[in-house]
């Protein structure tokens, strides 16, 4: 029996639909099967009769449902016929419903004239539907005593309506002392018998336009293009002063939209020169007004400005005109705004008890571990046990941003490596907050320290022939710095190749960190995310032509770290045949392998040689391998060498169009892992959670 919430709020624009968004994706790292519903539609896209949050919630997460089922009916409908409307949603909810482990309902948006109706039909499709009510409340502009009344009043009224109410989320809590009146409101709430799961604070990114938004609604002209349009405004401020009064009301908020006349150059040239300084914030753009520009030599140093990424529009209408326009622009979600739903997210993860709510609802038994719930899962292991995690490439944009979110998100601590007045520019220009995070230069770091990693790297290696000059010069290297700060417990593990090659990135851990004691090797898996679960693909990146010894440490290593990440192993030892059928030297070798392994590891599961379709499905693994305890349910895939398991993961990957996560080193005695150089921030930010769990057992 799946499990049911229904979300509503207590008034227009509370957030609703964010919150939604937020707690589908928390659900998804609990259990698998999550499914949308929005009985009631009003908001349209053009001449569809399909809910625009319909359509938003179905991309984001790759719904296969029919929108007709995810919204069945329309608010004009639920006016003229309620019974008829009813029978829809229960039809539709039918065929929702099944196969699904939790059925999230959204609630109307309060945006008819009759809001007394619209609140009796949530309330009685709550009722009807047996589905718990979560309720939204909006704290902007509510002062506490307020808020306080607001919430008693709905939750009564759902009440006095049989609802069975669990409890309230409080969205843009407005108030001074946040961690303290968060208390207050939860004490107060909960002698009255309301859960508080949650209060969110106001985040101006998540409600005001992005700079291509504001272009297009104001049917703007682009004089000069910087380097991001998807900008958030999140301010609008008017510069009608003289420039020492302008660069004094300027000076306090990242991402305000500027807006003065088009003639205006002296304003115009003040903002530019303020954009390049460090003393200033970074602006999302100007927009020049009146259809005027400055002559053709300021425009002239519009095109020698391009690196300091600002933005110039031009309009028709007056000052005043373009700035009520401006301000009346909302921004809207859409499906590719990664960072505002990235930002919702872990604004639900870090500030609401997703857990409690789900222990309200009760529990879903599964044994499926989707990608989602594995990415779930790595995160908070990561965060069980926070680690000290290296990042040599500080001067990289991504890295600049898996930073700043793993920070937000408490999962780890962060030191970036490289020239610091750098990597703050460049933080600052692409509204990137690195608060939290320690920044060292190699190149100026403490000379006691430097000298001492130096000499310990020259005692490590003066057999290979590296001086005491050498060992100094390879303490500069980024990369070898955070080797040593590993070898020497100043930080917990190394993620690098974001812009360094493999071999840059872990010869030096190999050198220097080295293998375990009792490892032959080091060797590394990915975490493949197919869409219904995640396989172990080992070796793919290291060990080009593994001995049969060699491919049974592989396959050991590769089982346990699967286990480490709830990931239950069972060992395929791949090859082009099955059972006893092959000849030759190669499948000799799995055959070998996999003698090995079984004997050095008895408790696991592990059977080859193995032929993927046999691996893989139950329906071939029937007829090839009956008797298999491995056949048709492998979940960790050994292959027989570089050149196979490498094909193998990148044609997976792509053909599919799934995250392979790593590769991920194993073997090492402290962890080091290598990015690829076409990483994401996504793929960055879950290396660096896992570096941080492998460095827990270290």
């Amino acid at each position: 029996m799946e499990r049911k919430i229904y979300i509503t709020s207590t008034e227009r624009r509370s957030g609703k639909s964010l919150v939604t968004i937020g707690l589908m994706n928390a659900f998804q790292g609990i259990i698998p099967r999550v499914g949308y519903m929005k009985p009631v539609g009003q908001r349209y896209q053009k001449d569809s009769t399909i809910d625009a949050d319909a359509f938003l919630v179905r991309d984001i997460f790759g719904l296969r449902d029919k929108l007709s089922d995810i919204n069945p009916t329309t608010m004009d409908e639920a006016r003229k016929d309620k019974d008829r409307l009813f029978a829809r949603i229960f039809d539709a909810y039918k065929k929702l419903s099944d196969g699904k482990d939790i059925i999230i309902f959204e609630g109307t948006d309060y945006t008819s004239t009759i809001s007394a109706l619209e609140f009796n039909i949530n309330a009685e499709l709550a009722h009807n539907l047996a589905a718990p009510v979560l309720l939204v409340a909006s704290g902007v502009q509510k002062k506490f005593p307020q808020l306080v009344d607001n919430i008693m009043e709905v939750t009564k009224s759902f009440r006095e309506m049989n609802c069975n109410l669990i409890g309230v989320i409080v969205n843009c809590f407005e108030t001074d002392r946040f961690t303290h009146d968060t208390e207050k409101l939860r004490t107060i709430l909960e002698d009255q018998g309301i859960s508080l799961f949650g209060t969110l604070p106001p985040n101006l990114v998540l409600f005001k336009p992005r700079l291509k938004e504001v272009a297009e609604r104001l049917g703007a002209t682009i004089v000069h293009q910087g380097d991001d349009m998807s900008k958030v405004a999140t301010d609008v401020k008017v510069l009608a002063m003289t420039p020492e009064n302008v660069l004094g009301n300027i000076a306090d908020n990242d991402g305000c939209l500027l807006i003065t006349p088009g003639d205006r150059a002296d304003n115009i040239l003040a903002v530019m020169s303020a954009q390049r300084s460090p003393y200033y914030p970074c602006f999302s753009g100007i927009i020049l007004t009146g259809g005027m520009l400055p002559g053709p030599n300021v425009r002239k140093l519009f095109k020698g400005q391009r690196d300091i990424g600002l933005t110039i529009l031009s309009v028709a209408d007056d000052t005043y005109k373009t700035a009520m326009k401006v301000n009346g622009i909302k921004g809207e979600l859409t499906k590719d705004d990664q960072e505002k739903i990235g930002l919702v997210n872990r604004l639900i993860n870090l500030h609401v008890d997703i857990e409690r709510i789900y222990k309200k609802l009760g529990a879903v038994i599964t044994d499926i571990v989707t990608p989602r719930m594995f990415q779930y899962r790595i995160l908070e292991m990561a965060k069980a046990k926070k680690q000290r995690i290296v990042l040599p490439e500080g001067t990289d944009s991504r890295i600049l941003r898996a930073t700043s979110e793993i920070l937000d998100r408490d999962i780890c601590n962060i030191t970036l490596l490289g020239d610091e007045e750098n990597i703050q520019n460049l933080s600052r220009r692409s509204g990137i907050n690195l608060d939290g995070a320690t920044i060292i230069d190699p190149r100026k770091a403490i000379k006691n320290i430097l000298e001492d990693y130096a000499q310990t790297l020259y005692q490590l290696r003066k057999h290979k022939g590296v001086t005491l000059e050498m060992a100094r010069d390879l303490m500069l290297d980024p990369v070898y710095y955070a080797t040593m700060m590993v070898y020497k417990g100043d930080a917990d593990g190394f993620v690098s190749g974001a812009t360094h090659s493999t071999a840059d990135t872990l010869g030096p851990a190999l050198r220097v960190i080295k293998t375990k004691h009792g490892g032959s090797l080091a060797s590394s898996i990915f975490f493949m995310c197919l869409p219904d679960k995640v396989l172990v693909y080992g070796d793919c990146a290291i060990i080009e032509n593994p001995t049969a010894e060699q491919m049974a440490d592989i396959a050991i290593a590769s089982a346990d770290t699967a286990r480490t990440f709830g990931i239950e192993p069972a060992v395929a030892m791949l090859s082009y045949s099955t059972g006893v059928s092959g000849k030759g030297k190669d499948v000799d070798k799995v055959r070998k392998a996999t003698k090995i392994a079984q004997e050095k590891r008895p408790d696991l599961p592990i059977d080859g040689p193995i032929q993927y379709d046999t691996a893989t499905s139950e329906d071939v693994a029937r007829i090839k391998a009956q008797d298999s305890s491995v056949a048709g349910r492998a979940t960790v895939y050994i292959f027989p060498d570089l050149d196979a398991g490498n094909t193998a993961y990148k044609a997976v990957q792509r053909a599919a169009n799934v995250p392979a996560i790593g590769p991920i080193i194993q073997g090492l005695k402290r962890p080091a892992n290598d990015l690829s150089r076409g990483a994401t921030v996504s793929d960055i930010i879950y290396t660096i959670a896992i570096t941080a769990i492998q460095a827990q057992s270290t």
